[in-house]
């Protein structure tokens, strides 16, 4: 299976895995869980690993590195501090909405439609 590290500690050699098959998040604790010696993956690192449920708990075992630092950017935008654009939708109440006037072909706006008016 692939994944993707999304959270990860050196010190305390544990990390969290998303996988490709979008179920549960996978645990990897401790160097055994790692297939060589590699350095301990961290947020971003693209990952090979099998898995194995136990109790409620997803362990990831026989871990590979295939890319390091393929997706550093994940961890921030999956708590939403990317630097891409705002949004330009907004959300507003129905009582908020402005009227929205209805050009005719001839570009005279004189007719006003509001959903609140005309239902």
């Amino acid at each position: 299976m692939i994944g993707v590290v999304i959270w990860s500690s050196e010190s305390s050699q544990k990390a969290v895995i998303w996988c490709e098959d979008q179920g549960p998040l996978a645990y990897l604790r401790g160097c055994d869980g790692l297939l060589e010696q590699i350095d301990w993956p961290v947020p971003g690192d693209l990952l090979r690993l099998e898995c194995e449920t136990v109790g409620n708990l997803r362990h990831a075992h026989s871990v590979s590195i295939i890319a390091p630092k393929a997706c550093p950017q994940l961890p921030d935008a999956l708590m939403g501090q990317t630097n891409r654009p705002a949004s330009h939708l907004h959300v507003i109440s129905r009582s908020d909405a402005r009227p929205l006037r209805s050009v005719p072909a001839d570009g005279a706006a004189d007719e006003v439609y509001s959903p609140a008016i005309n239902h």
